[in-house]
């Protein structure tokens, strides 16, 4: 017992030792202290780390890492095509509009700074930060560069009449497809069969009008030649019966013409001269040398 004391005054602090139950109360108040110290302040880190070290909502229910959530959600905005236009477009007015005012040498307007009291901060801190804030702010405003006036639009300026009658132009051109798809979808309209319930068709329909691509139109190599027209069998022309009167005409015609012939040949022959006996053809007009050369 002696030795069990002994030990709690050495381990009490200095200044305490004598006082018996005082001593203890105040050790005890010491430990709790030490405790509220050493115990983490409550704040985002804990509460994420409340939520990540909890137990799961159900045991049979393996829930999905939060690191793998990141990559598949990284992953969809990647496939995702709109939000990245949607993205870059805004990326690109916000950067086109500090351009713009670089130009102008418009400075950037002054943030106005929003007061809020943080936790664990006390009311002093507070008051002394407000301060140095505004302090900070009425220097910047201070020490700004005059800014220039507000510039004015540039005027419209007016097409040329090159291009007012090239706009015309287009728009003529427009108007005509519009007219001519209008022209079709119309026909197209037209073309088309309205069909009741219930009726019947006995008999195909009858074509009056040739396809676009039918044989009859001139294609190389689909006309037939009169050669083997002729020479193909049971295409000979058959002659055409004709009367004996038709006939006879015709006989004396021919005879009339043959008589003429001759006479025309006896005339010739009187008037060359008289012809060897020994040879049947009129004499020859050639040389004795052409002879010899034919």
């Amino acid at each position: 017992m002696e030795m069990a004391r002994a030990r709690r005054e050495a381990a009490a602090p200095a200044g305490t030792a004598g006082h018996g139950t005082r001593g203890r109360r105040q050790g005890r108040l010491q430990q709790q202290l030490g405790k509220r110290r050493s115990a983490p302040r409550p704040g985002p880190r804990s509460e994420e780390k409340k939520k990540v070290d909890c137990k799961p909502k159900n045991q049979d229910e393996q829930e999905i890492p939060f690191r793998l959530r990141e990559i598949m959600r990284i992953r969809q905005e990647m496939k995702n095509p709109i939000s990245n236009k949607k993205r870059k477009k805004e990326a690109q007015v916000a950067f086109r509009k500090t351009l713009e005012k670089e130009a102008k040498g418009e400075e950037p307007d002054i943030a106005v700074p929003k007061f809020t009291q943080r936790k664990w901060e006390s009311d002093g801190a507070y008051v002394r930060r407000m301060e140095q804030e505004a302090q900070h702010v009425l220097f910047l405003s201070k020490n700004q560069a005059s800014r220039q006036p507000e510039a004015r639009a540039a005027p419209r300026k007016e097409k040329s009449e090159r291009k007012k009658a090239f706009q015309k132009r287009r728009l003529e051109k427009a108007r005509q497809r519009r007219e001519e798809k209008a022209a079709e979808r119309l026909e197209q309209e037209l073309l088309q069969d309205m069909v009741k319930f219930g009726e019947v068709v006995l008999q195909p329909p009858e074509l009056t009008a040739k396809p676009r691509m039918s044989m009859s139109r001139g294609q190389p190599g689909g006309r037939v030649l009169m050669l083997e027209k002729s020479l193909s069998p049971g295409t000979a022309s058959q002659p055409q019966s004709t009367s004996p009167a038709r006939q006879r005409i015709v006989v004396q015609e021919r005879e009339r013409a043959v008589q003429a012939y001759r006479a025309l040949k006896r005339l010739q022959r009187q008037q060359q001269g008289p012809q060897p006996s020994g040879s049947p053809w009129p004499a020859s007009r050639k040389t004795p040398e052409a002879r010899l050369r034919w």
